[in-house]
């Protein structure tokens, strides 16, 4: 198996960051089953594209379940119940602990000629395929079809980025029935570990992070390496940024009235 890395990526600007922040705001405001498209829609404003699903996969029962779909009936049950376990981010979902992986991470994946007749019947060009691992086996899909095939790296990257925060919207759009919400984990950051992840929710690198506050590198990876066990043992910035994002959503939500007792503290370093 032939796999490119996350250290691949091409990192966005910083006008392109302050998009994507945007669209991390407007995703978090996505909470019932209906509203599934408009994570599509997000990403499409950055990327367009023709085509786009999204769904769970469960790897203890290699079930893959399609929440949402604009491929037509059709090809969405052969997909189902027969083509993603060809999918080369399925596979990889299956085979590695990586957080966020996707269809062009594999580099050596041989597609059966059945199934590209498959996507060929369905006027299906370019496509990228993302997973997202989530807890106890319960991971994320998402799809996307007929985009301009100079962009797939920079979908790539975009969904490296927002891949943990569709993840979360689509649990809590499909899982969380009668607006109830499962109550977050309490999160206690330092001042300055608080300080850092909203740097990092900027779009800043390390090293960026460690100018701005006078302090050493490696004193910045030390803090993520205690804000991701914190975290819940996330594996990289931008599943912390989401989760962390998450938990102060649920917080303020709480604090409106929206969810009992959700409480997200911060002690001095």
């Amino acid at each position: 198996m032939i796999f490119r890395g996350p250290e691949s990526l091409q990192y966005p600007s910083k006008k392109e960051f302050q998009h994507l922040g945007e669209i991390m705001h407007q995703v978090r405001s996505v909470q019932h089953r209906d509203e599934l498209p408009r994570l599509a829609s997000l990403i499409n404003a950055f990327i367009p594209h023709q085509f786009s699903a999204s769904g769970t996969f469960d790897l203890s029962r290699t079930d893959l379940r399609i929440g949402h779909s604009s491929y037509g009936d059709e090809h969405t049950h052969l997909y189902e119940t027969q083509g993603y376990a060809y999918d080369p981010a399925i596979q990889l979902l299956q085979k590695t602990t990586i957080t966020t992986v996707s269809s062009a991470d594999l580099l050596d994946q041989e597609i059966p000629k059945e199934v590209i007749n498959l996507k060929l019947d369905a006027g299906i060009k370019e496509c990228l395929t993302v997973g997202v691992r989530g807890v106890l086996g319960t991971c994320t899909y998402f799809a996307f079809s007929n985009f301009d095939r100079r962009l797939t790296d920079k979908l790539r990257t975009v969904m490296q980025i927002l891949g943990p925060h569709l993840h979360l919207a689509y649990m809590r759009a499909t899982s969380w029935a009668d607006h109830a919400q499962p109550i977050s984990k309490l999160l206690t950051l330092t001042d300055r570990e608080a300080e850092i992840m909203r740097w990092v929710a900027e779009g800043k690198t390390n090293w960026e992070i460690s100018v701005i506050l006078h302090v050493s590198l490696n004193t910045i990876k030390f803090h993520l390496k205690n804000v991701y066990q914190k975290l819940g043992g996330v594996e990289n910035r931008w599943a912390a940024v989401a989760q962390w994002q998450n938990a102060a959503h649920i917080h303020r939500s709480a604090s409106n009235g929206y969810h009992p007792s959700v409480t997200v503290k911060r002690r001095s370093s």
